[in-house]
């Protein structure tokens, strides 16, 4: 049964073709053992043109994991074929690292394999994992909130092959024995501080006892998953390689089903940070498209997502921006933060019509003004108030901010006009209800943005 299942996923998924250099991960475990064997059994049958072995001891496990390294150096001059060996101290470098040890583990693995695939040249790396490591995997990813985990792994991805995908642990125990093939006991299988462990000893057991296929049940599941998703996933990053890096607009996102928008949003973050967004973030951030104000998300590295009224921008973290210019009547002053030319100057008559554009010019009557007296040019301060024009009672700076939709990361770099301790003019925005013009002639002072 075992030799039947071997062969069927090999053909059905197409793991082998004529000529393939096959590099198999040999943990001398009952897995990689039989996977090593059934290929060295089937090597003419399937075309294979070569087979090695590659052995990485992780030196957790003290003299056992030495006796593994030595079981893999017999089994390969037994049956005639070349081994590689590589020795990390995995304990080590997971805590040099701040990394679980399954992590760096398997990074390291993965890494020994590439080298030898680069080097020696072979095409394809062979590993053990089988139908019940499946299971386990899908589980571990359940519990652990993981949606992409869910559907485990596939029987293979690009030049990963997974030829005992269909095959059960069980079986292959039960072929080992009935073979008289020997293999290595990994003892720390049995040890429950591991998740993985906890779930093959004591839940999947349980739940075999309420389905007996389970399996079966599972590896259906485990395709249907991956169809879905398959589908879903290149949808999303079809459409996510149309947006910006500068931001997406609300109104693109918000027609898209919200399958797609969350697969969307995880793209465009970690195409233009690096990071990838966990879940419940991108859900945070979904559940305020529709609602109106803005906010912003700490992505993590240094980086902010902020949902401003219209669109989501990202944005790397900054300090508070403050800055303070000086000027008197008939200089100019160069805002930086604001990237805009501020002049100014006296005139004897004011077009009134002209005066209607707040977020061009801005003019002034102050009857007592002194030609020594200076104006400010600076950002915005913790308590402003505003005198909205043609009201008698001052506002929060704050509140005419957002009453003006100025997103939150831009408010600090507005330059805010000041005269005599009193808001004349959010800069390029909208002028203050003091000191208005009374009649067109007469000596005004204005403020005029230029173009830089």
């Amino acid at each position: 049964m075992v030799e039947k299942k071997f062969l069927e996923t090999v053909k059905k998924f197409r793991l082998i073709e004529p000529e393939d250099k096959i590099l198999v991960a040999f943990s001398s475990g009952v897995d990689s053992v039989i996977l090593t064997t059934l290929l060295l059994k089937f090597k003419e049958y399937l075309h294979i043109s070569t087979i090695a072995i590659a052995h990485l001891n992780h030196m957790l496990r003290g003299e056992s994991s030495d006796l593994d390294e030595q079981f893999a150096v017999d089994f390969a001059q037994a049956n005639n074929l070349e081994i590689f060996i590589k020795r990390v101290d995995i304990k080590k470098l997971a805590k040099e690292k701040k990394a679980s040890i399954e992590e760096i583990a398997r990074n390291e693995r993965y890494n020994f394999f590439r080298e030898i695939l680069q080097e020696k040249e072979f095409n394809k790396i062979a590993t053990g994992h089988h139908l019940s490591d499946l299971i386990e995997t899908m589980l571990l990813w359940f519990i652990q909130g993981n949606r992409k985990g869910i559907k485990g792994f596939k029987p293979r991805e690009k030049d990963i092959i997974r030829p005992l995908y269909t095959i059960t642990k069980d079986e292959l125990l039960q072929y080992a024995h009935k073979n008289s093939i020997e293999y290595r006991i990994d003892e720390s299988n049995f040890e429950t501080d591991y998740l993985r462990n906890k779930l093959r000893i004591h839940v999947i057991p349980l739940l075999k006892q309420i389905n007996p296929s389970l399996e079966k049940s599972m590896l259906t599941e485990s395709f249907l998953l991956q169809y879905d998703d398959d589908f879903l996933d290149g949808y999303a990053t079809e459409i996510s390689q149309k947006f910006p890096n500068t931001g997406i607009q609300l109104s693109q996102l918000l027609n898209l089903p919200e399958a797609i928008i969350y697969r969307v949003l995880i793209n465009w973050i970690y195409k233009n940070t690096g990071v990838y967004p966990s879940y419940s973030l991108v859900l945070d951030i979904m559940e305020l498209l529709h609602k109106e104000g803005e906010k912003s998300f700490d992505i993590g590295d240094g980086f902010v997502l902020i949902k401003t009224y219209d669109r989501l921008l990202i944005k790397e973290k900054s300090e508070k921006i403050s800055f303070e210019y000086r000027i008197k009547v008939g200089e100019e002053a160069f805002i930086k933060e604001a990237e805009i030319k501020l002049k100014s100057y006296f005139a004897d008559k004011v077009d009134m019509e002209k005066l209607k554009d707040e977020k061009k010019i801005a003019c002034f009557e102050i009857d007592d003004f002194s030609p020594e007296e200076y104006f400010i040019i600076r950002s915005r301060k913790e308590g402003d108030r505003f005198l909205p024009f043609g009201k008698k009672t001052e506002k929060k700076l704050k509140d005419i901010l957002i009453d003006l939709k100025v997103p939150k990361h831009m408010r600090d770099s507005i330059p805010i006009l000041e005269f005599r301790n009193k808001i004349l003019w959010i800069v390029g925005l909208k002028r203050s209800g003091y000191y208005p013009i009374k009649n067109e002639t007469g000596k005004k002072i204005c403020f005029e943005i230029e173009e830089v």
